[in-house]
């Protein structure tokens, strides 16, 4: 909601360019002229400029009613209208808290995306939508024993928020862990997929979800293939059985399905896949397993030390990451440092799900810069207070047959990317590959099947019915429910609610990203190409451009322009684009000068914000062998001191500028030693989706009753008490307003150098 500029200030913004401080004194700046044209070529969209490329937008994770549970959610939207979505279509919503079928309020996206994957869940893939509407002989929510299971689903929303696995869930499972019913919802989709797509104007791309959850741990990958549907296997792989309710070890998962998809796709002719992690921050120190002391190496297959067979095999697969979604930053956390930050980084405290800070005496050390108690101006993630699933405790064992602790739900400083990239090169020191090297990408995770709705300002949730109501987004008083039996149980009466909390998980979760990369066309092979060789970017929303190179000798003075037209100045002799490798450093090199250039979003129905901030951020293996990340903040920065959105969310970009471009040299380069750089840059701050969502309501949280924490009836705020810090006990809760604000940000992929 910040407030709209005209034209003229867009347009003098965007022409507006920071001087770049350079860490050895030099500078580099934007002149006024761009770099001449190389010679065309021939593209299948048309003539190309020889070594440019372009930046695209698209959405790579999107469930739709062939997802098991977003047709609980929502079963209105299926992959054609998720694709219509992407187009720039209207998509429905449905409403209340029973009836994901109905469809009841409509949105659209402000710029259709330039590419779009349909990733639906491979457990159970088109199951529910062919069974309970037989095979589209009836209606969605007619069938009744459907909707026994949905509303059960639908009804144990703690279980859901949990990840805890319900009887029902699991009897779900057996009985549909075999069931053929992927197959003919597959063939249709990848037909679908086929007649949708549009080379130059509109990407789709064939792919799934592989949902491994055992005892809660997320192990979860989108694989994307490259080709038409003649050229993608005629199944999909998931990780259920019959027998994976009570027999829950997932040790071996990631291994089968990489197994499976060399077996599958290999043996097909120009079958090309890539797998895409995601929610690693969710994977309770599962996803990035460390090093054993004694061998060097992390468990692998079987639960032994990781051969370099398997070690390539991932390699293979895992090309980039999903470092922002849905479900939160995977980037780093606040008090998750571990052994690999020496201190100096200030911003891990964007869009956290997990949380070890609480603002108590027994946080980490590093919490204590994040949370102060005062929530008008702490970030969104210090005031959730569900307990065991935002507030959680460090893993003290990170278990590899689905189990951590001591705590069964608990997060590590390995479940986020620049660490788990690191540790990385600690592996490659000894088995000579880096199994865990991959770029980022972000995306949006919509279980609405509405690809691309990742704005702050009416975020309608990513769960249909399951958070499309205020108290749904903010937060409720909940019941346990274990004296029903003896008498109904009452969240607003506190002496009849056992094991009464305020379930605020959904406030945890956030709009969600956007994948994009660089490449000469727009085309499926374009993009896959371009994903696969890591030059690619991830955005937590805006459609910001950032583009990095480094080089062993100084870059030109144009550079700036070069990297704003998707050009560079290095070859493979010189020095690399991000995704890329450093080659040998030339005789007499002593540090490589690492070039990056951001532009702020140029807006759609509403203007984009001015950028603050680049950081660029290392991760090295020190002489001693260990693996360390340092993080250089603002890099480029703004001169104007940045402020907080006022009181109604309205922000005033001040000249903050529309672009940065930095030339950097690395202070303490080491060309022994293993190390990679990337990119973050980030925008002046502005409001939440969930202070928005507040601020418009007016809710002023002093008016909460002292007994039950609840807004009366007749204050106008009854379901928007998520929007206060409450505290206190029944005849004593007081609330005080959130006033979340972030700064959005965008990541670029790595440019790595293994001597």
């Amino acid at each position: 909601m910040h407030t709209p500029k005209p034209l003229e200030w867009r347009t003098a913004m965007g022409a507006f360019a920071l001087l770049g401080l350079v860490a050895c004194g030099g500078s580099t700046s934007l002149d006024a002229d761009l770099a001449g044209p190389d010679m065309p070529i021939a593209g299948d969209c048309g003539p190309q400029v020889a070594g440019t490329r372009q930046a695209f937008f698209g959405d790579l994770h999107v469930h739709t009613s062939n997802s098991f549970d977003s047709y609980f959610f929502n079963s209105i939207n299926g992959p054609e209208e998720a694709l219509a979505f992407a187009r720039g279509e209207p998509g429905g919503y449905p409403g209340g808290d029973d009836d994901p079928n109905t469809v009841v309020t409509t949105d659209q996206l402000d710029r259709p995306l330039d590419f779009v994957a349909i990733t639906d869940h491979a457990e159970f893939l088109g199951a529910f939508k062919t069974l309970c509407e037989l095979g589209g002989a009836v209606p969605a929510g007619t069938n009744p024993a459907c909707e026994i299971v949905g509303n059960g689903i639908r009804g144990d929303i703690r279980a859901f928020v949990e990840g805890r696995t319900t009887p029902l869930q699991v009897a779900v499972q057996t009985l549909l862990s075999e069931s053929p019913t992927d197959r003919p919802a597959w063939m249709a989709q990848k037909a679908l997929i086929d007649e949708r797509n549009a080379p130059c104007e509109f990407t789709t791309l064939h792919g799934y979800e592989f949902s491994s959850n055992k005892r809660g741990q997320m192990l979860h990958r989108n694989i994307i293939f490259r080709g038409d549907a003649d050229q993608v296997p005629d199944v999909v792989f998931d990780s259920v059985s019959p027998f994976t309710g009570v027999i829950d070890t997932n040790v071996n998962d990631e291994w089968m399905l990489f197994d499976h998809l060399a077996t599958e796709c290999g043996g097909m002719p120009d079958c090309r896949a890539m797998t895409i992690p995601h929610s690693s921050n969710l994977s309770d120190g599962r996803f990035f397993l460390a090093r054993d002391s004694a061998s060097g190496l992390p468990p692998g297959r079987d639960g032994v030390a990781l051969t370099v067979a398997d070690a390539e095999l991932r390699r293979r697969f895992d090309r980039v990451l999903e470092i922002y979604q849905h479900k939160g930053n995977s980037e780093c956390a606040a008090g998750l440092e571990g052994p690999y930050l020496q201190g100096e980084e200030t911003t891990c405290d964007f869009e956290l799900s997990k949380n070890v800070c609480t603002g108590g005496p027994d946080d980490p050390p590093a919490c204590a810069g994040y949370c102060s108690g005062d929530p008008s101006r702490d970030p969104a993630f210090c005031s959730l207070q569900f307990d065991p699933t935002n507030r959680v405790e460090v893993c003290q064992t990170a278990g590899v047959d689905g189990g951590s602790g001591p705590h069964p739900n608990c997060t590590a400083p390995l479940d986020y990317y620049r660490n788990a990239m690191v540790e990385g090169m600690a592996v490659r020191n000894t088995l000579g590959i880096n199994p865990y090297r991959q770029g980022v990408i972000a995306s949006s995770d919509t279980h609405n099947g509405t690809p691309g709705m990742v704005r702050e300002t009416d975020f309608p949730g990513h769960g249909g019915v399951l958070d499309n109501d205020p108290d749904d987004q903010l937060g409720s008083w909940d019941c346990d429910n274990s004296n029903r039996a003896l008498a109904p149980e009452d969240p607003a009466d506190p002496g009849n609610c056992t094991n009464r909390v305020f379930l605020d998980r959904a406030r945890g979760f956030a709009p969600g990203g956007l994948a994009a990369v660089w490449a000469p066309e727009n085309t499926r092979e374009a993009i896959w190409d371009a994903l696969h060789r890591g030059e690619s970017f991830g955005t937590s929303g805006p459609r910001l451009r950032i583009r990095m190179q480094a080089s062993w000798t100084p870059p030109p003075d144009d550079i700036c322009h070069r990297l704003a037209e998707g050009g560079d100045s290095v070859d493979s002799e010189t020095g690399a684009v991000m995704g890329g490798d450093l080659p040998p450093p030339p005789e007499g090199a002593s540090a490589p000068y690492v070039t990056v250039w951001a532009m702020q979003d140029p807006g759609g129905d509403q203007p984009g914000l001015p950028l603050q901030a680049l950081d660029i951020v290392k991760g090295f293996v020190d002489a001693g062998g260990q693996p360390r990340v340092r993080a250089f903040e603002r890099v480029a920065a703004t001169t104007e001191p940045v402020v907080l959105p006022a009181a109604d969310c309205s922000v005033a970009p001040g000249l903050h500028p529309a672009q940065l471009c930095v030339t950097w040299q690395d202070p303490a380069f080491d060309a022994d030693r293993d190390a990679y750089w990337y990119a973050r840059v980030r925008e002046i701050p502005s409001c939440r989706w969930s202070t928005q969502q507040c601020v418009v309501a007016g809710v002023d949280c002093a008016a909460l009753q002292a007994d039950n924490g609840l807004f009366a009836d007749d204050s106008g705020w009854n379901g928007f008490e998520g929007c206060c810090r409450i505290e206190g006990t029944p005849g004593s809760f007081t609330g005080r307003n959130i006033f979340a604000t972030l700064e959005e940000r965008g990541w670029v992929s790595p440019v790595w150098y293994e001597p």
